[in-house]
């Protein structure tokens, strides 16, 4: 491949010439004596990214002209990390928020500023596989920079992780881990119980309040059905419906949101079934 541009004395941009696409190319090295329209060393190729947008493409090659050399890497690296080990697809813009985040996280830890997370310990609960990623992307950071960023940040990169997955804004990921903070805690404080994290039907109330939280930001309502379950989950689990009813109240008075029949009786049963664990292992 043919120097186009060089972006730093590590990263540069090519075409492939099998599918035409630009790519940028990482490497340690890679752009020294190297100019523009000579080949490029295939031994110092360590990692592609193939720019699939243009528009996204400028942007990224805007940021690595404006960050110190090395953070585009190590954003990539975390990346890429993170698509193996949660199994899933991110949005390309997270290459531009991480390793903008990154770059920002460095410049306040050498000026001696911290931030601190107040979100850290939500975070840790309702994102937790996203967070177990992040606090890898934190251990690699302070190894490889010889630096000592606090376990803050692990959350910080974790709600990045959470946009790319659901394509939500930061300020968006903010507000649903709001959301779902505020409905276990009404569900926690309603039976006086902490719940078991390792249950898998916790899981699976805690990836339904995800989503339900994303529809409330979003304010993207399900359509509703005639509500024909929603007198049998009223009557079959009065106590989770009743506990579903103060959740509703609660959205209803903070967002702009109107939870529906339906939503009324899949919280009713996801509480139904976290809380008759509970119980039974008293």
């Amino acid at each position: 491949m043919i120097v186009e541009k060089v972006l730093n004395n590590n990263v540069v941009v090519s075409i492939d010439p099998n599918t035409k696409k630009e790519v940028i190319i990482m490497g340690s090295g890679i752009a020294f004596n190297r100019g523009v329209g000579q080949e490029i060393q295939e031994d110092k190729i360590e990692k592609i990214f193939v720019i699939d947008d243009k528009r996204m493409g400028n942007k990224i090659k805007k940021l690595i002209n404006q960050i110190p050399d090395g953070i585009f890497e190590l954003a990539h690296e975390i990346i890429v990390y993170s698509k193996k080990e949660l199994n899933r697809k991110l949005d390309n813009q997270i290459y531009i928020s991480l390793a903008d985040h990154i770059a920002f996280a460095i410049k306040r830890y050498r000026n001696n500023v911290q931030i601190k997370n107040d979100l850290l310990d939500e975070i840790r609960r309702i994102h937790r596989e996203e967070f177990k990623v992040a606090l890898w992307a934190v251990g690699n950071l302070n190894k490889k920079l010889k630096i000592n960023l606090p376990e803050d940040e692990a959350g910080f990169i974790a709600l990045h992780l959470v946009n790319a997955s659901y394509k939500e804004t930061a300020k968006e990921s903010m507000i649903s881990t709001k959301i779902v903070k505020g409905i276990l805690n009404i569900i926690r404080y309603y039976y006086s119980v902490e719940f078991n994290e390792d249950d898998l039907n916790y899981d699976r109330l805690l990836t339904h309040l995800k989503y339900f939280a994303k529809r409330v930001v979003s304010n993207n309502q399900n359509q509703e059905s005639s509500g024909e379950f929603l007198e049998i989950a009223k009557n079959s689990y009065s106590e989770a419906y009743d506990c579903a009813e103060k959740i509703k109240e609660y959205i209803e008075a903070n967002y702009d949101y109107i939870v529906n029949k339906d939503e009324l009786v899949y919280l009713t049963m996801h509480i139904h079934r976290v809380i008759s664990v509970l119980r039974s292992q008293v």
